[in-house]
Protein backbone atom coordinates (compact mmCIF):
# COMPACT_ATOMS: atom_id res chain seq x y z
CA UNK A 1 0.00 0.00 0.00
CA UNK A 2 1.72 3.62 -0.90
CA UNK A 3 0.49 7.23 -0.36
CA UNK A 4 -1.11 8.04 -4.19
CA UNK A 5 1.14 11.32 -4.35
CA UNK A 6 0.28 11.84 -8.46
CA UNK A 7 -3.41 11.66 -7.79
CA UNK A 8 -5.40 14.79 -8.71
CA UNK A 9 -5.81 15.83 -5.00
CA UNK A 10 -2.23 15.77 -3.42
CA UNK A 11 -2.53 14.52 -0.03
CA UNK A 12 -1.82 17.65 1.72
CA UNK A 13 -4.75 19.59 -0.01
CA UNK A 14 -6.78 16.68 1.01
CA UNK A 15 -5.96 16.75 4.38
CA UNK A 16 -6.54 19.93 5.04
CA UNK A 17 -10.22 19.74 3.49
CA UNK A 18 -11.32 17.18 5.50
CA UNK A 19 -9.82 19.00 8.99
CA UNK A 20 -12.16 21.80 7.70
CA UNK A 21 -15.12 19.47 7.56
CA UNK A 22 -17.42 21.25 10.51
CA UNK A 23 -18.21 18.90 13.83
CA UNK A 24 -21.79 19.95 13.22
CA UNK A 25 -23.81 20.62 10.08
CA UNK A 26 -27.21 20.20 9.01
CA UNK A 27 -29.15 17.05 10.06
CA UNK A 28 -26.21 15.94 12.13
CA UNK A 29 -25.55 18.18 14.53
CA UNK A 30 -22.81 16.00 16.65
CA UNK A 31 -23.71 18.10 19.48
CA UNK A 32 -21.41 15.94 22.02
CA UNK A 33 -18.48 16.58 19.71
CA UNK A 34 -18.71 20.18 19.38
CA UNK A 35 -19.41 20.76 23.27
CA UNK A 36 -15.81 19.36 24.56
CA UNK A 37 -12.78 21.50 23.36
CA UNK A 38 -9.90 19.20 21.14
CA UNK A 39 -6.41 18.60 22.99
CA UNK A 40 -4.23 17.52 20.15
CA UNK A 41 -1.21 15.43 21.78
CA UNK A 42 1.93 14.83 19.46
CA UNK A 43 2.10 10.91 20.75
CA UNK A 44 -0.59 8.35 20.31
CA UNK A 45 -0.93 8.51 24.07
CA UNK A 46 -2.28 11.04 26.55
CA UNK A 47 -1.13 11.80 30.06
CA UNK A 48 -2.63 13.66 32.85
CA UNK A 49 -3.12 13.72 36.48
CA UNK A 50 -5.97 13.99 39.00
CA UNK A 51 -5.87 15.69 41.92
CA UNK A 52 -8.00 15.43 44.69
CA UNK A 53 -8.62 18.52 46.75
CA UNK A 54 -10.21 18.25 50.05
CA UNK A 55 -11.64 21.71 51.85
CA UNK A 56 -9.63 21.03 55.02
CA UNK A 57 -9.69 23.20 57.94
CA UNK A 58 -6.64 24.57 60.47
CA UNK A 59 -6.12 23.78 64.20
CA UNK A 60 -6.55 26.45 67.03
CA UNK A 61 -4.05 25.47 69.36
CA UNK A 62 -3.00 26.98 73.00
CA UNK A 63 -0.32 29.23 73.29
CA UNK A 64 3.26 27.15 72.83
CA UNK A 65 1.26 24.34 72.11
CA UNK A 66 2.12 22.10 68.74
CA UNK A 67 1.29 22.82 65.61
CA UNK A 68 -0.80 21.08 63.81
CA UNK A 69 0.27 19.04 60.97
CA UNK A 70 -2.21 18.71 58.04
CA UNK A 71 -2.40 16.34 54.73
CA UNK A 72 -1.67 17.17 51.36
CA UNK A 73 -4.28 16.71 48.52
CA UNK A 74 -3.82 13.29 46.70
CA UNK A 75 -3.42 12.68 43.07
CA UNK A 76 -3.33 10.14 40.27
CA UNK A 77 -1.50 9.81 37.30
CA UNK A 78 -3.26 8.16 34.30
CA UNK A 79 -1.89 7.43 30.80
CA UNK A 80 -4.63 6.38 27.63
CA UNK A 81 -3.52 5.05 25.00
CA UNK A 82 -5.29 6.38 22.10
CA UNK A 83 -6.88 3.96 19.38
CA UNK A 84 -6.75 4.36 15.15
CA UNK A 85 -10.03 4.95 13.87
CA UNK A 86 -10.63 5.08 10.05
CA UNK A 87 -12.17 4.67 6.81
CA UNK A 88 -11.88 4.16 3.35
CA UNK A 89 -14.08 3.77 -0.01
CA UNK A 90 -12.67 2.11 -3.26
CA UNK A 91 -12.54 4.53 -5.80
CA UNK A 92 -15.00 2.88 -8.09
CA UNK A 93 -16.52 6.27 -9.48
CA UNK A 94 -13.03 7.95 -9.93
CA UNK A 95 -11.19 4.67 -11.92
CA UNK A 96 -14.75 5.36 -14.17
CA UNK A 97 -13.66 8.74 -15.05
CA UNK A 98 -9.76 7.83 -15.02
CA UNK A 99 -11.17 4.83 -18.05
CA UNK A 100 -13.27 7.66 -19.78
CA UNK A 101 -11.15 10.62 -20.23
CA UNK A 102 -8.67 8.05 -21.38
CA UNK A 103 -10.50 6.73 -24.18
CA UNK A 104 -11.57 10.00 -24.95
CA UNK A 105 -7.99 11.77 -24.51
CA UNK A 106 -9.31 14.25 -22.29
CA UNK A 107 -6.87 15.75 -19.79
CA UNK A 108 -9.80 17.44 -17.19
CA UNK A 109 -8.77 16.27 -13.82
CA UNK A 110 -11.68 18.53 -12.18
CA UNK A 111 -13.97 15.68 -12.04
CA UNK A 112 -11.63 13.14 -11.02
CA UNK A 113 -10.87 15.39 -7.76
CA UNK A 114 -14.06 16.37 -7.18
CA UNK A 115 -15.32 12.36 -6.92
CA UNK A 116 -12.24 12.66 -4.34
CA UNK A 117 -13.09 15.42 -2.55
CA UNK A 118 -16.79 13.57 -2.46
CA UNK A 119 -15.31 10.81 -0.53
CA UNK A 120 -13.19 12.94 1.81
CA UNK A 121 -16.05 14.03 3.31
CA UNK A 122 -18.18 11.25 3.32
CA UNK A 123 -15.33 9.63 5.24
CA UNK A 124 -14.35 12.39 7.53
CA UNK A 125 -18.19 12.30 8.76
CA UNK A 126 -17.97 8.61 9.60
CA UNK A 127 -14.69 9.31 11.39
CA UNK A 128 -16.41 12.26 13.46
CA UNK A 129 -19.94 10.37 13.95
CA UNK A 130 -17.85 7.22 15.31
CA UNK A 131 -15.75 9.57 17.85
CA UNK A 132 -19.69 11.33 18.77
CA UNK A 133 -20.95 7.74 19.72
CA UNK A 134 -17.62 7.17 21.59
CA UNK A 135 -18.47 10.62 24.00
CA UNK A 136 -22.14 8.98 24.44
CA UNK A 137 -20.72 5.80 25.47
CA UNK A 138 -18.60 7.60 28.02
CA UNK A 139 -21.03 9.82 29.36
CA UNK A 140 -23.16 6.75 30.31
CA UNK A 141 -20.91 5.02 32.74
CA UNK A 142 -17.85 6.71 32.09
CA UNK A 143 -16.45 3.72 30.34
CA UNK A 144 -15.14 3.71 26.47
CA UNK A 145 -16.11 0.48 25.13
CA UNK A 146 -15.29 -0.47 21.20
CA UNK A 147 -17.56 -2.10 19.47
CA UNK A 148 -16.90 -6.16 19.62
CA UNK A 149 -16.16 -5.31 15.57
CA UNK A 150 -13.34 -2.88 16.75
CA UNK A 151 -11.97 -5.48 19.00
CA UNK A 152 -14.13 -4.58 22.27
CA UNK A 153 -11.19 -2.45 23.95
CA UNK A 154 -12.50 -0.40 27.26
CA UNK A 155 -11.15 2.24 28.98
CA UNK A 156 -12.33 2.93 32.51
CA UNK A 157 -11.97 6.11 34.19
CA UNK A 158 -13.35 4.91 37.67
CA UNK A 159 -16.79 7.28 38.56
CA UNK A 160 -16.97 7.48 42.18
CA UNK A 161 -19.82 4.36 42.31
CA UNK A 162 -22.17 6.64 44.21
CA UNK A 163 -21.96 8.86 41.20
CA UNK A 164 -23.69 6.60 38.99
CA UNK A 165 -27.41 6.42 40.12
CA UNK A 166 -30.53 4.68 39.10
CA UNK A 167 -33.86 6.32 40.69
CA UNK A 168 -35.41 4.01 43.45
CA UNK A 169 -38.77 4.36 41.63
CA UNK A 170 -38.88 4.68 37.31
CA UNK A 171 -39.87 8.33 36.34
CA UNK A 172 -42.22 6.26 33.63
CA UNK A 173 -44.53 6.15 37.19
CA UNK A 174 -45.11 10.13 36.85
CA UNK A 175 -47.77 9.92 39.90
CA UNK A 176 -45.51 8.63 42.59
CA UNK A 177 -41.88 9.03 40.99
CA UNK A 178 -40.07 11.42 43.26
CA UNK A 179 -38.47 12.76 40.67
CA UNK A 180 -37.73 16.63 42.17
CA UNK A 181 -36.29 14.83 45.09
CA UNK A 182 -33.57 12.44 42.94
CA UNK A 183 -32.71 15.34 41.69
CA UNK A 184 -31.86 17.56 44.05
CA UNK A 185 -30.66 14.64 46.51
CA UNK A 186 -28.02 13.89 43.76
CA UNK A 187 -26.89 17.77 42.70
CA UNK A 188 -26.93 18.41 46.67
CA UNK A 189 -24.41 15.38 46.43
CA UNK A 190 -22.35 16.45 43.25
CA UNK A 191 -22.52 20.21 44.54
CA UNK A 192 -21.21 19.02 48.25
CA UNK A 193 -18.32 17.94 46.48
CA UNK A 194 -17.08 19.68 43.23
CA UNK A 195 -19.50 22.93 43.05
CA UNK A 196 -22.60 23.66 41.73
CA UNK A 197 -23.01 21.79 38.88
CA UNK A 198 -23.16 23.47 35.27
CA UNK A 199 -26.25 21.38 33.12
CA UNK A 200 -28.33 18.75 33.07
CA UNK A 201 -28.02 16.65 29.87
CA UNK A 202 -31.25 14.47 28.39
CA UNK A 203 -33.52 13.14 26.21
CA UNK A 204 -37.00 14.76 25.23
CA UNK A 205 -38.48 11.65 26.57
CA UNK A 206 -37.07 12.37 29.96
CA UNK A 207 -38.12 16.17 29.63
CA UNK A 208 -41.20 14.93 29.23
CA UNK A 209 -41.23 12.32 32.07
CA UNK A 210 -40.47 15.26 34.22
CA UNK A 211 -43.16 17.75 32.43
CA UNK A 212 -45.80 15.14 33.56
CA UNK A 213 -44.41 14.24 37.00
CA UNK A 214 -46.87 14.67 39.86
CA UNK A 215 -44.22 15.95 42.13
CA UNK A 216 -43.01 18.06 39.49
CA UNK A 217 -46.17 19.83 38.62
CA UNK A 218 -47.52 20.44 42.21
CA UNK A 219 -43.68 22.36 43.52
CA UNK A 220 -44.07 24.57 39.88
CA UNK A 221 -47.80 25.74 40.36
CA UNK A 222 -49.42 24.10 43.14
CA UNK A 223 -51.37 20.89 44.48
CA UNK A 224 -55.08 22.62 43.84
CA UNK A 225 -55.17 23.90 40.37
CA UNK A 226 -55.51 20.61 38.98
CA UNK A 227 -52.64 20.72 36.20
CA UNK A 228 -51.75 17.37 34.75
CA UNK A 229 -48.56 18.63 33.09
CA UNK A 230 -46.25 21.69 33.14
CA UNK A 231 -44.88 23.31 29.79
CA UNK A 232 -40.65 23.29 29.74
CA UNK A 233 -40.49 27.27 31.01
CA UNK A 234 -42.05 26.62 33.66
CA UNK A 235 -40.04 23.44 34.71
CA UNK A 236 -37.13 25.66 34.10
CA UNK A 237 -38.26 27.84 36.49
CA UNK A 238 -38.29 24.78 38.95
CA UNK A 239 -35.32 23.99 38.37
CA UNK A 240 -33.76 27.55 38.78
CA UNK A 241 -35.97 28.35 41.60
CA UNK A 242 -34.67 25.03 43.91
CA UNK A 243 -30.82 26.13 42.91
CA UNK A 244 -30.96 23.02 40.58
CA UNK A 245 -29.01 23.24 36.89
CA UNK A 246 -30.85 24.01 33.97
CA UNK A 247 -31.31 21.66 31.55
CA UNK A 248 -29.81 21.76 28.01
CA UNK A 249 -31.02 20.88 24.47
CA UNK A 250 -33.25 17.84 24.47
CA UNK A 251 -30.26 15.41 22.86
CA UNK A 252 -32.19 12.80 20.84
CA UNK A 253 -29.50 11.85 18.16
CA UNK A 254 -28.92 8.46 16.56
CA UNK A 255 -26.29 7.16 13.74
CA UNK A 256 -26.22 3.95 12.09
CA UNK A 257 -23.76 1.39 13.05
CA UNK A 258 -23.45 -1.50 10.87
CA UNK A 259 -26.62 -1.04 9.47
CA UNK A 260 -28.73 -0.40 12.71
CA UNK A 261 -29.97 3.34 13.96
CA UNK A 262 -28.48 3.12 17.42
CA UNK A 263 -28.53 5.85 19.75
CA UNK A 264 -25.72 8.24 21.13
CA UNK A 265 -26.51 8.43 24.42
CA UNK A 266 -29.42 5.80 25.92
CA UNK A 267 -32.85 7.87 26.72
CA UNK A 268 -33.51 7.40 29.95
CA UNK A 269 -30.14 9.19 30.95
CA UNK A 270 -29.89 12.63 32.78
CA UNK A 271 -26.22 13.42 32.80
CA UNK A 272 -25.27 16.49 35.15
CA UNK A 273 -22.16 18.17 33.42
CA UNK A 274 -19.74 20.51 35.38
CA UNK A 275 -20.04 24.51 34.16
CA UNK A 276 -16.81 24.05 32.51
CA UNK A 277 -16.16 20.78 30.45
CA UNK A 278 -12.71 21.55 30.14
CA UNK A 279 -13.04 20.49 34.16
CA UNK A 280 -14.10 16.96 32.72
CA UNK A 281 -12.60 15.94 30.01
CA UNK A 282 -11.32 16.75 25.69
CA UNK A 283 -11.46 14.50 22.36
CA UNK A 284 -7.57 13.64 22.22
CA UNK A 285 -6.05 13.54 18.69
CA UNK A 286 -2.81 11.87 18.28
CA UNK A 287 -0.31 11.32 15.50
CA UNK A 288 -1.63 8.57 12.79
CA UNK A 289 0.99 6.25 11.02
CA UNK A 290 -0.28 8.05 7.43
CA UNK A 291 0.59 10.91 9.42
CA UNK A 292 4.34 10.26 9.78
CA UNK A 293 4.61 8.86 6.28
CA UNK A 294 3.76 12.51 4.83
CA UNK A 295 5.85 14.20 7.38
CA UNK A 296 8.89 12.26 6.84
CA UNK A 297 7.97 12.55 3.06
CA UNK A 298 9.77 14.83 0.35
CA UNK A 299 6.12 15.68 -1.37
CA UNK A 300 4.35 16.68 1.71
CA UNK A 301 4.78 19.64 3.30
CA UNK A 302 3.09 18.33 6.17
CA UNK A 303 5.22 19.15 9.67
CA UNK A 304 5.56 17.26 13.17
CA UNK A 305 3.45 19.90 14.92
CA UNK A 306 0.86 19.49 12.47
CA UNK A 307 0.51 15.66 12.33
CA UNK A 308 -1.90 15.41 15.11
CA UNK A 309 -5.58 15.23 14.05
CA UNK A 310 -7.38 13.77 10.73
CA UNK A 311 -5.14 13.13 7.65
CA UNK A 312 -6.72 12.44 3.85
CA UNK A 313 -5.07 10.18 1.22
CA UNK A 314 -5.73 8.56 -2.01
CA UNK A 315 -3.57 5.30 -1.72
CA UNK A 316 -3.14 2.43 -4.52
CA UNK A 317 -2.79 -1.23 -3.53
CA UNK A 318 -2.42 -4.36 -5.83
CA UNK A 319 -1.77 -6.06 -7.90
CA UNK A 320 -4.63 -5.97 -8.86
CA UNK A 321 -4.29 -2.32 -8.51
CA UNK A 322 -6.74 -0.60 -6.81
CA UNK A 323 -7.15 3.10 -5.60
CA UNK A 324 -9.29 4.02 -1.85
CA UNK A 325 -9.46 7.64 -0.79
CA UNK A 326 -8.45 6.98 2.64
CA UNK A 327 -9.14 8.86 5.94
CA UNK A 328 -7.15 7.84 8.93
CA UNK A 329 -7.31 9.14 12.27
CA UNK A 330 -5.92 8.83 15.91
CA UNK A 331 -8.37 9.61 19.28
CA UNK A 332 -10.84 9.11 21.37
CA UNK A 333 -12.42 11.32 24.48
CA UNK A 334 -11.41 11.13 27.59
CA UNK A 335 -11.67 12.20 30.90
CA UNK A 336 -9.15 14.15 32.47
CA UNK A 337 -11.22 14.36 35.63
CA UNK A 338 -14.21 11.60 36.31
CA UNK A 339 -14.70 12.67 39.68
CA UNK A 340 -16.84 15.70 37.64
CA UNK A 341 -19.17 13.23 35.99
CA UNK A 342 -22.46 12.36 37.47
CA UNK A 343 -25.00 10.06 35.57
CA UNK A 344 -28.80 8.93 37.00
CA UNK A 345 -30.53 6.11 35.12
CA UNK A 346 -34.54 7.34 35.69
CA UNK A 347 -36.82 5.23 33.75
Amino acid sequence: MAIFFDAPVEPDALTTFVREVPVNRTGQTRRLLGMFNRLDVQDNQVDFATITRTNRVARFRAWDGALHVSKRDTGKENRVQLPPLSSSLSLGEYERLQLEFARNGGTNEQALARSIYNDGETLTNEVLNRLELAWGDLLTDGKFTMLSSEGGLEADYSIPSDQLITTATAWTTTATAPALSDLIAATDLYTSRYGTPGQLLTSRRVQRLMMQNTEMINAAVGAQTGRTRINLDELQNLLASEGLPQLAEAYDESLDVDGTSTRVLADNKVVVLPPNLDDLGRTAMGITATALELVSSSESDMAFEDAPGIVGVVEKVGPPYRQFTYVDACGMPVLTDSTRLMTLTVA
